[in-house]
């Protein structure tokens, strides 16, 4: 018997090491097909079944007259992202086409121009054909899609113009939309190559507070990508009032979570879920139009009350009356678990810039440095090394409430400040119009004023997730132990961090290689997410284990 158990041992070990070379197979993309015919045969890369993000530079071309010549003049940069790179297949003013994982990532030719180009967009117009269409494009059905203005405020100088005169600074706010996306792609929920349509989502850009109508912005933003196969809670909500709320897509199998009030204001209720201490509610509104819209959500009654407005409305009150309609109040949320493995973030109090609650708080300060203004440190897994927007991108969600029993109005940036190593934080509300203390040609002022706020930051290396999904003896790593564990478990069992609890089967094993090598705390390193090992690297790592575990199970009988 002893010596049966040191030839499983050693049979286990062997695995261990033949195993680490059969991880990250790419198995969650859909077939990929052209109807169209025009991809040329190039194929996507690697398909995001875990969190990847994006920091990326817009520019404004000038000279320029916002809303007219020169409006589309634009230049998009990916200054960093990861796991997985991301790219852009069309770009106007305020509007991009987002895609992840091109087919060449270490290819310039799948990114957008490094020079300013009017109107971006390949296969609708000049050039006829771009590389940069060939990725995955961003899609509603298979996860929720974050943006965050990444500029304390813009002001492209006197070449930029409006009624004759310098525009001055613009605030944004970004967003994805939910319908009426363009912009060509393999689309990630059918894998079909095709310009937008079920289910894509732009990213949009809007000018914050009173614009004269022009709606549109050309500002940086950071990009975030949470997909729900990776085990994420989010849905996108169709506009209504006085009952259940629908979802344009979820989190498959995610109850009816939100219900609306005669006003349009939507409580998010999660199963099993306290609002006040067991994790952070990201929400952003997800209409189509040109006019900016903002939403926020704070925790209240164990859900979370979310509230959809205008962001120039008059009312400066914030109360019922500031709401937009309830045909307009379409939004998209996504819950993150203090619990989750790699978070590092919490819930901010606004007036001190102390936090209420955290996740791996040894790794990041947040320190309010006036009205308003907040100061984000990220520290890397020694928890001295300042991080930078090189290393990740931020998410931000407000918080508060106004008082009134609404959640707040006012809207969230930041900016990372290469002098301090900081990301600067700022909260603004639009509280006057026809203000001297305006800062553009518009007349608002869109105060500092403070605000509880959700924040959280999203690695390039090595991000958050729902849970550490192969992690069957829930000791914080994914390795050949739970492994062992998988194949001892009965048909019926239900392992810890199980995507498939109560079925013990081959897509636990499945789970398992995908994310070999996988830590559940901020130094772990495990093994790059979407690297996709070459067919004859798959055939060597299944004989190899179909070998041992047969050699196993022959000791075993």
């Amino acid at each position: 018997m002893n010596r049966f158990l040191h030839r499983l041992e050693r049979a286990t070990i062997f695995l261990f090491f033949v195993a680490v070379s059969c991880v990250t197979a790419n198995g969650a993309a859909p077939p990929t097909s052209d109807p169209d015919g025009v991809s040329q045969g190039l194929l996507p890369g690697t398909f995001p079944t875990s969190v990847t993000a994006a920091n990326m530079k817009v520019e404004q071309g000038t000279p320029a007259i916002m809303d007219s010549t020169g409006q589309n003049l634009m230049r998009e940069t990916m200054v960093a992202a990861g796991p997985i790179k991301w790219t852009v297949s069309r770009a106007n003013e305020g509007d991009i086409s987002a895609l992840i994982g091109p087919g060449n990532p270490n290819d310039p030719d799948y990114y957008p121009p490094t020079t300013f180009f009017d109107n971006y967009r390949p296969l609708a117009g000049d050039p006829a054909f771009a590389k940069t269409t060939i990725g995955w494009r961003l899609n509603q059905q298979t996860g929720a899609a974050l943006a965050t203005v990444r500029n304390n405020g813009v002001d492209n100088g006197s070449n930029y113009t409006y009624n004759g005169a310098p525009v001055g600074v613009v605030h944004g706010i970004a967003y994805f939309n939910q319908t009426g996306a363009s912009g060509w792609g393999y689309r990630m929920n059918d894998g079909v190559f095709a310009n937008g349509g079920n289910g894509s989502t732009d990213l949009q850009m809007g000018i914050a507070g009173f614009d004269d109508g022009r709606g549109e912005a050309n500002i940086s933003v950071g990009m975030s990508y949470f997909p729900y196969e990776q085990g994420w809670k989010g849905a996108w909500v169709n506009s209504g009032g006085s009952g259940p709320g629908s979802f344009a897509s979820s989190t498959p199998g995610l109850a009816a979570t939100v219900t609306y009030d005669s006003a349009g204001v939507a409580t998010v209720q999660l199963a099993g879920v306290n609002s006040a201490t067991d994790g952070m509610l990201f929400v952003a509104p997800t209409h189509d139009g040109n006019r900016t819209n903002i939403a926020a959500g704070y925790p209240t009654g164990g859900g979370w009350s979310v509230a959809v407005r205008e962001d120039d409305g008059a009312i400066f009150s914030g109360d019922a009356s500031s709401l937009v309609p309830t045909g307009e109040n379409q939004f998209q949320f996504l819950y993150v678990p203090y619990t989750a493995p790699r978070l590092i973030g919490g819930q901010v109090d606004g007036a001190t810039g102390a936090l209420i609650h955290s996740a791996n708080d040894a790794f990041f300060d947040v320190t309010r440095s006036a009205e308003g203004q907040y100061a984000l440190s990220v520290y890397a897994a020694n928890g001295v090394t300042k991080l930078s927007e090189n290393d990740g991108t931020i998410i931000l969600s407000v918080a508060g409430s106004n008082g009134a029993g609404l959640a707040d109005r006012k809207f969230l940036s930041y900016q990372y400040n290469s002098v301090t190593g900081n990301f600067d934080i700022q909260s603004r509300e639009d509280v006057a119009i026809n203000s001297g203390n305006s800062e553009n040609q518009f007349g608002d002022d869109l105060a500092l004023r403070d605000v509880n706020f959700y924040v959280a930051w999203v690695s390039f290396t090595n991000p958050l997730a729902p849970f550490l999904a192969g992690d069957y003896n829930n000791n914080g790593k994914v390795d050949a132990a739970d492994y062992v564990l998988w194949r001892k478990a009965g048909p019926t069992a239900t392992l810890a961090n199980d995507v498939t609890p109560g079925v013990v089967d081959q897509t636990d094993f499945a789970t398992w290689r995908a994310n070999f090598g996988a830590s559940s705390s901020i130094a772990g390193a495990g093994v790059s997410v979407g690297q996709v090992p070459e067919p004859s690297s798959i055939g060597l790592c299944a004989f190899g284990i179909a070998v041992i575990v047969g050699a196993i199970g022959r000791k075993r009988s």
